[in-house]
């Protein structure tokens, strides 16, 4: 006696998986990676630090530098208006330009443009980062900023004098630079000549921390990071020159006893070098403070 099978059941209709919210997420995603792009690439901000210091003579005090570094021939607004207008918002004493702002000789006009502006807001001083010397463009940069009233302070020392009290400024030239540079321990030294001023550095590398540590500079205004490209929580950036990875003092104030360094995140972005994102281009604004030993 056969048994009778039993009846086979249908299979359920497969549920179509739904993708648009998943593809809503990721359009919404992709947008907001597309705004913070723009915005870390060409929307500037300012940041504000202030330096006190018992060395610092009190005619001193209040004094104001802008630092702006690693320009790379960005631009912000036409012919670098809203640059400019940024720098002379703060009413700075004196702007130091901290190297790598022009990449190719094709650059130089906009340098120009920016330089006789900036020089129209207050005594303007720069030293040559990497680029400049690695694009052999060093002697026409040179002459662009002697024609500006730019004062060129690589390997130089110059003194700020003010209500009858003086400061110093040194500046270093880029380790891309001539073999036969002077060391920074020689320059230091050249800019005390057997003094103990208050002394400020303007050198193109963050990374040289040790050494201004070492000959305890008062002051030095740094870049070269561009403050590690990309920026996450509780990073100092994820890329540093020389393909190191987390590197360290690539943005504001580090200090160590009577040395301070003033490291900027930069303006710009080499043309090898992958886009800033949540890392904003900025206009460094020092004010130093004087305080009574």
């Amino acid at each position: 006696m056969s048994k009778e099978s039993a009846p086979k059941r249908e299979p359920a209709p497969r549920r179509r998986k739904r993708k648009r919210p998943t593809l809503w997420v990721s359009a919404f995603l992709l947008v907001c990676l597309a705004v913070e792009g723009y915005v870390s690439n060409r929307v500037l901000e300012t940041s504000r630090y202030t330096i006190v210091s018992e060395r610092l003579p009190a005619a001193f005090d209040g004094f104001k530098i802008v630092h702006l570094s690693d320009w790379h021939d960005a631009r912000f607004g036409p012919d670098n208006r809203e640059l400019i207008e940024l720098v002379r918002a703060e009413k700075p004493d004196m702007i130091a330009l901290t190297g790598d702002f022009v990449e190719f000789l094709s650059d130089l006009p906009d340098m120009e443009s920016l330089c006789r502006a900036l020089v129209d807001i207050a005594p303007t001083y720069y030293v040559t980062g990497n680029h400049e010397w690695a694009r052999v463009i060093v002697r026409p940069l040179r002459a662009l900023l002697d024609s500006c009233g730019v004062v060129n302070l690589d390997n130089r020392v110059e003194t700020i004098s003010r209500n009858g009290a003086s400061i110093r400024l040194v500046g270093i030239e880029d380790l891309n630079g001539p073999s036969d540079q002077r060391p920074l321990s020689e320059m230091v030294a050249r800019a005390r000549d057997g003094e103990d001023p208050y002394l400020v550095m303007l050198c193109h590398r963050y990374d040289r921390w040790n050494e201004f540590v070492a000959q305890r500079v008062d002051l030095a205004l740094t870049g070269h990071a561009h403050g590690g490209i990309i920026r996450l929580p509780f990073t100092d950036g994820i890329y540093g020159p020389g393909r190191v990875f987390f590197p360290q003092h690539t943005s504001g104030v580090t200090q160590e006893g009577r040395v301070f360094m003033v490291a900027s995140r930069g303006l710009g972005t080499a043309r090898h070098l992958p886009l800033r994102l949540f890392n904003r281009p900025e206009v460094v604004s020092v004010t130093l403070k004087a305080v009574a030993p």
